[in-house]
């Protein structure tokens, strides 16, 4: 009887070891997501024998980015090696249009295909890689979907990204001057060798341009909360392989974690991939608002972009002088722009009164004041004044209370010094709390834009630019703005209104601007910002014609749509902006030889219209204006001087 059950017993677990075997499946180790259109693919997949992750991007048949690393480690456990499969949700799309208080259009479709895989470790902990597939491009984020009220440190990410080395790249280097911090206010290198290290150790800055084979590239960050530290590229980068770091340590004196902590669940910001056959896809993108968390609720009726005169760039000490002030409130006024920034220290005025007495003149005159403000606390040592008001949240919303009671519009926040979190969690909680009182935003010595505006529409612009103030100390800035300016166009305007202060006419003693005027008034088209400092002394504009006076009246700060007309960085660069029933094209030239060239508008409704040219006189200092009948279909002729530009103004 023993024997027979015995002989039974093994029967049965064969039976059972051979039933397994055919029931168990071989589980995918590799997963596509495609764009929209069938043109763009990402692919994930997953080793078997180290459980490590990577993604390659496609176009068509074009490598955009070679085998790349995924993967992110906390304090606690690592999600970087023997990872393995537990869940492919069913592909899901994103289809949805929102509006923009600013920016380069007005109506956006976002519009997705997107997957989710969910991983486990070796610890049996989950982590989440989510995808998705633009007609323009990639983006995908970690997320740690369990619940924790624990809080958990992140270590690092092994995030890359592989960029094929037969081509050039436009990039920056992440700057950290000494106590100041990073601004982002480095030159973009022009056509540096993809894979070669940055020339300080702290890294590459996004966003980062790149054009190989045919191929336009542009990688950057968005949907930045306050979760998270803005993360950049670390310096060595070979065979073009450009990964993730966080921030230094250094930053904002040493003050605040360089690593991110939360509790869970937490996710990462989008990394960003935007490409096409032309830079121009890179120019018209909004990719970067897209993947930003939607508007706040709450009524943003009240938000007026616009154009504001300003004092700073050619009188440093105005902002303390009643009088030299009065001087922008009515330039302002008679242009018709709305608004007029008041710069570091205007709570020390004296000559003739105060700020409270300058805000009631400005509603005189029909202009709205924006205040300076230091963005304050241990982190920055830089003295000008308000500060350690902003780091405050008591003072803060009592300071937007007190000066919405004075008519005071907006405020520009300055010296941040850093992008750990901490200080990420203060743009957004000065955003909030600003919104709460109908206030305006502009943050200077900033990180990058990553979508806030599509969260936050009362913030208007952001600096993170090598800008029109550089022309006040560096000879540098003055020999390449002309090159500099087409770089920006397709990099850093790119993720976000651009407060690079231009239209400056006149000169430093030390530095004169090497660009055509018409140049100049060109940037007022080619760049985008919600606010736009016309940066120029008062007495240089009203030098000017009485028609480039009339085009500053109706120059526009906001867009229904933005189209790339022609350029390439460092050379050219050509873009369309409409307004309403008007289109206005501008070009900027950055070589040192003259550009002659007919403009193609294909976009422009049939029709005759109106059109008044802005363009090269016969010195770099006139701008010949000449009015005339444009008819949809034809070419422009343009004829650009050596660094110089044009604008027209086309309507019914």
């Amino acid at each position: 009887m023993k024997k027979i059950i015995l002989y039974f017993s093994k029967t049965l677990v064969v039976s059972i070891l051979l039933v397994s075997c055919a029931k168990k499946e071989t589980l995918p180790t590799s997963w596509n997501v495609l764009s929209p259109d069938n043109v763009i693919q990402a692919t994930i997949k997953l080793d078997e024998t180290t459980g490590k992750l990577s993604y390659i991007v496609l176009s068509g048949s074009d490598t955009i980015l070679k085998p790349s690393p995924l993967g992110i480690s906390r304090d606690d456990q690592s999600f970087i090696e023997g990872l393995a499969l537990a869940e492919a949700s069913p592909m899901s799309v994103i289809n949805e249009t929102y509006t923009m208080m600013t920016g380069k259009r007005k109506v956006n479709l976002n519009n997705a295909n997107e997957l989710t895989l969910t991983f486990n470790n070796k610890a049996k902990s989950e982590l989440q890689v989510v995808f998705r597939a633009y007609n323009e491009g990639v983006a995908f984020r970690y997320n740690f979907p369990e619940t924790d009220a624990n809080l958990h440190t992140l270590t690092g990410e092994a995030t890359g990204f592989s960029v094929p080395t037969d081509g050039k790249s436009w990039i920056q280097g992440y700057d950290l001057p000494n106590d100041w911090g990073p601004a982002y206010e480095a030159f973009y290198t022009f056509g540096t060798a993809i894979g070669a290290p940055s020339p300080d150790t702290t890294g590459w800055g996004f966003p980062a341009l790149f054009n190989t084979q045919n191929n336009w590239t542009l990688i950057t960050e968005a949907g930045l909360e306050g979760s998270y530290c803005a993360t950049h590229l670390n310096q060595n980068c070979d065979n073009g392989l450009y990964t993730v770091r966080f921030p230094s340590q250094l930053e904002g004196k040493g003050l605040f974690n360089a690593l991110p902590s939360s509790t869970l669940p937490w996710a990462t910001p989008w990394r960003v991939i935007i490409t096409g056959k032309s830079v121009g896809t890179i120019i018209e993108s909004n990719l970067v608002h897209h993947l930003a968390p939607a508007q706040v609720a709450g009524d943003f009726s009240w938000v007026k972009p616009g154009r504001a005169s300003w004092s700073w760039w050619g009188e440093h000490d105005s902002p303390k002088d009643f009088k030299r002030l009065k001087a922008y409130i009515d330039f302002a006024s008679s242009v018709g722009w709305e608004y007029c920034l008041i710069d570091a220290n205007w709570d020390l005025m004296t000559n003739g009164g105060n700020i409270q007495e300058l805000a009631k003149y400005a509603t005189s005159k029909s202009v709205s004041l924006l205040l300076w403000y230091n963005s304050g606390g241990p982190h920055n040592v830089v003295t000008e004044r308000p500060r350690d008001i902003m780091n405050d949240p008591i003072k803060r919303k009592e300071e937007f209370k007190k000066i919405k009671s004075w008519g005071v519009a907006g405020v520009k926040v300055d010296f941040f010094d850093s992008d750990k979190q901490a200080l990420i969690q203060e743009f957004l909680d000065i955003l909030k709390d600003a919104a709460d009182n109908q206030i305006l935003v502009d943050f200077h010595g900033c990180t990058l834009p990553r979508g806030w505006a599509r969260t936050y529409p009362n913030l208007m612009s952001m600096e993170g630019i090598k800008g029109a103030e550089q022309y006040g100390w560096d000879k540098n800035f003055a020999r390449l703005a002309a090159s500099h300016n087409t770089v920006v166009v397709a990099t850093r305007n790119v993720v976000g209104s651009m407060d690079y202060t231009p239209m400056t006419f006149s000169d430093y003693d030390c530095c004169k601007h090497p660009t055509t005027n018409a140049h100049e008034l060109a940037l007022s088209v080619v760049f985008e910002s919600g606010i736009v400092h016309w940066a120029d002394r008062v007495d240089s504009y009203l030098k000017q014609s009485a028609q480039i006076k009339a085009y500053m009246k109706i120059a526009p700060a906001t867009w229904d749509e933005t189209k790339f007309v022609a350029g390439e960085p460092n050379k050219l660069m050509v873009l369309a902006r409409k307004k309403e029933d008007s289109w206005f094209v501008a070009g900027i030239n950055g070589d040192s030889t003259v550009k002659e060239m007919n403009i193609e508008l294909p976009f422009i409704s049939e029709g005759k219209y109106k059109m008044t040219i802005y363009a090269d006189g016969a010195s770099n200092r006139v701008i010949d204006v000449k009015e005339m009948e444009f008819v949809s279909g034809t070419k422009i002729p343009v004829k650009m001087l050596p660094k110089g530009g044009f604008t027209a103004w086309i309507r019914k």
